[in-house]
């Protein structure tokens, strides 16, 4: 359970500063380019297809922690804090 913590909360982390970054630097790379081509530079974002792909990251996340974290959950206590 405590993987799964680790990885939500590292995809959430992920989303909330890479979701705004990446449609600012989006609409600012979109705008440079429709400009040099004399387009009108009207970006959208797609909120419904953003928010898909958030979650989707989140899934995937916590998909990708499920094999260490059943490593772990099946790793005796005691071997682990065992004195060497």
């Amino acid at each position: 359970m405590a993987v799964a913590w680790q990885a939500s909360v590292a995809a959430i982390v992920g989303i909330v500063v890479g979701v705004p970054v990446g449609i600012a630097l989006g609409r600012w790379l979109w705008d440079l380019f429709a400009r040099n081509i004399y387009a009108v530079p009207l970006p959208t974002v797609p909120v419904l297809e953003v928010g898909l792909v958030a979650l989707g990251a989140l899934v995937l996340a916590n998909l990708v922690a499920a094999v260490p974290g059943q490593m772990a959950a099946r790793t005796p206590t005691a071997l682990v804090l065992r004195a060497e």
